[in-house]
């Protein structure tokens, strides 16, 4: 078996808890395509890195929430599963701890099963130009410090409503636990189809959140606005809105492939993870 190990590279007790991994499974046979081998260009990853990760079976991240997500999105680009093993604080996305790698042997033995998680597709159309995004967690239009920003939502029904908040989020079921809950926003099952928004301290008509389903098409015009207003996709660098431009959120045609090695609900780790620790 080959393996894509994508530690956080800036974290030491990631890069240890990736060296005992590989220890692990090198000693089962197992080979390795390790993240700092990887070449890259400006933030992303050039084709022969590209090349060298479609060559393995799938891809072990380390690290916190942030790190798992980024590498689902990668490993979902590349159509493999994701394992994540948390090295972080929360790692509300992680199937294994650290003190339980010894599961990591039954990879070997085809003893799990891939959990599919929704993922949303962020349409940015500006002067023209489109740009699409993916998330796994939610995409977050904000404004600069204590303004509101106006927007115009468009259900596809034939209506638009005029809305007014500090800003709002679009999320997945993964990303209901994330921001959208901190929002307000209901708790999702991950493997529920569907989108949530949320205003952030709304003053509109639609002032909680609101459910739809997966098949549902959102669509967002930015007017006039006194300050600037900007997009935020999985916590990566925002990118600066413009007024006329239009937000598409729909369901992504690709799905995180989460690898899981234990029998764990949801309900548990969220009571493990979210609920006994506050």
């Amino acid at each position: 078996m080959k393996i894509a190990l994508m530690p956080n590279l800036e974290k030491p007790e990631a890069l240890a808890c990736g060296q005992e991994i590989m220890e692990l499974l090198g000693e089962k046979g197992c080979t390795f395509v390790h993240r700092d081998s990887l070449p890259m260009r400006n933030v992303a990853y050039t084709r022969t890195a590209l090349s060298r990760l479609r060559d393995c079976d799938l891809l072990i991240a380390v690290g916190g929430d942030g790190t798992i997500i980024h590498t689902a999105k990668l490993a979902a680009s590349l159509d493999k599963p994701i394992l994540g093993v948390n090295a972080g604080t929360l790692g509300f996305t992680a199937g294994l701890e650290r003190g339980e790698l010894p599961l990591l042997t039954k990879l070997l033995t085809d003893d799990y099963y891939e959990e599919p998680r929704l993922m949303l597709s962020v349409q940015l159309v500006s002067m023209g130009k489109k740009t699409t995004y993916r998330a796994l967690n939610d995409a977050v239009i904000s404004g600069e410090l204590a303004r509101l920003i106006d927007y115009e939502m468009d259900l596809g029904q034939g209506r638009a409503f005029r809305c007014r908040a500090d800003g709002f989020l679009v999320a997945t079921p993964t990303g209901s636990t994330a921001y959208s809950l901190s929002a307000g926003g209901p708790v999702i099952q991950p493997d529920m189809q569907c989108l949530v928004y949320t205003p952030i301290c709304p003053h509109a008509f639609f002032n909680r959140s609101l459910v739809f389903g997966g098949d549902t098409r959102l669509i967002v015009a930015i007017p006039q606005n006194t300050g600037r207003l900007f997009l935020t996709v999985d916590g990566d660098a925002p990118v600066a809105l413009r007024e006329g431009d239009m937000l598409k959120f729909s369901r992504s045609r690709r799905s995180a492939r989460f690898i899981r090695l234990k029998d764990r609900s949801f309900f548990e780790v969220l009571d493990r993870k979210l609920i006994s620790t506050r």
